[in-house]
């Protein structure tokens, strides 16, 4: 083995790695429930609980379709109205005139959103509760499909699925990225170290959220969905996914490139406070193999001799190259297919090289770079 051959039998090595990590997360995602036990779950009661911070612009078109659900008659919704400058509470007040399952809380001990979920618990009439973000929008059998999941199997928490859409580049790169982070979602899941979760979707009992402390002694300003997940896992509870497009909400994309990059600044801020070591390691040669993949590839163009082991090393980085690209690429499909309800392969290329591009500058900004968001610093 020559100095040409020993990178790119590494690289070959990372890549076969991956490629296996990859077919199984999609087996995972083939397995992974898509619709929850046909069950009458019309007497299980639950609380939607929704943070909202200035949010006069976003809030009526969700209170709209909660008030359409058809789970509505044994649903109460929680608006926790977290510091608003606009007319958020002056809006929940008037809707919640022609609905009585409305109610509004005002966070006045702390702020921030972990402070308005821990409010919106405290002030929930019901046991199984939804926690939602005041942007999204959701079709009007999402409540009663997650109370049908979880009639069947009694969870302390549920992952389910967000949808991103915008125009143009930088909703590509949003609509694919969040349906690649779903694909990563179910498959850290399968792997039995659950990392990612979306607060725009999560479920709860209340028994268990208050078990592990909720979100008591968070130190990060974002990061609800992810710590709270952290602290599930950690005390042994039950965290389970569903899939269902039902239970599927919509959110918008951000519209500026500033916001994108802050957007995820404030992402990668908040994996660092997650403590699985296996899906961590995993993330980081996911993150990093694209690139290792070019310095084993430059470093052949540069010292490769013909008659040295030349064409072994090309052949061991071309099936390498291949082994990283196409199962990356089919993992990200897959789970765009269960947000989209179809694949988009060269949408889904494109996205993956840019986000191979960018993803490892953001991680390593995030180590000292803190956003603000929502007019505080993360």
């Amino acid at each position: 083995m020559n100095a040409t051959q020993l990178p790119a039998l590494g690289a070959l090595a990372l890549a076969l790695f991956h490629a296996a990590r990859m077919h199984a997360w999609r087996t995972a995602l083939a397995r992974l429930e898509k619709r929850p036990a046909q069950v009458d779950a019309g007497d299980v009661p639950i609380t939607v609980v929704v943070p909202v911070r200035d949010g006069e612009s976003t809030l009526v078109p969700l209170l709209q379709d909660l008030y359409a659900q058809s789970h509505r008659e044994v649903m109460d919704v929680v608006v926790v109205d977290d510091h608003s400058t606009d007319g958020t509470a002056a809006l929940v007040e008037r809707m919640a005139l022609r609905w009585p399952g409305l109610r509004l809380v005002r966070l006045t001990e702390g702020a921030g959103k972990k402070a308005a979920l821990m409010a919106g618990v405290r002030a929930a009439r019901h046991q199984l509760l939804l926690f939602t973000d005041a942007d999204v929008r959701c079709g009007p059998e999402r409540v009663r499909s997650v109370a049908a999941h979880w009639e069947v199997h009694r969870w302390h928490l549920l992952v389910a699925p967000v949808r991103t859409y915008g125009d143009g580049l930088l909703g590509l790169l949003q609509e694919e990225e969040q349906a690649a982070l779903f694909g990563a979602a179910v498959g850290t899941w399968s792997e039995g170290t659950p990392m990612l979760a979306y607060g725009a979707n999560l479920a709860v009992t209340r028994e268990a959220f208050e078990a592990v402390g909720g979100h008591g002694g968070d130190r990060w300003a974002s990061g609800d969905d992810v710590f709270l997940l952290e602290r599930m896992r950690r005390a042994g509870r039950k965290v389970a996914l569903l899939a269902d497009p039902a239970v599927i909400v919509a959110t918008p994309g951000v519209t500026s490139w500033r916001a994108f990059v802050s957007q995820r600044l404030r992402w990668a801020g908040k994996m660092r406070g997650v403590k699985a070591l296996g899906g961590t390691l995993g993330a980081l040669v996911s993150l990093l193999l694209p690139w290792l993949l070019v310095l084993a590839t430059v470093h052949m163009a540069r010292h490769a001799r013909f008659g040295q082991g030349l064409l072994f090393a090309v052949l061991m980085l071309c099936v390498a190259w291949c082994a990283w690209a196409f199962p990356t690429v089919g993992a990200s499909g897959d789970a765009r297919t269960l947000l989209c309800g179809r694949r988009a392969p060269w949408r889904t290329t494109l996205a993956l090289v840019c986000f191979s591009l960018y993803a490892p500058v953001i991680a390593l900004a995030s180590l000292v770079v803190r956003p603000r968001w929502k007019g505080r610093r993360v």
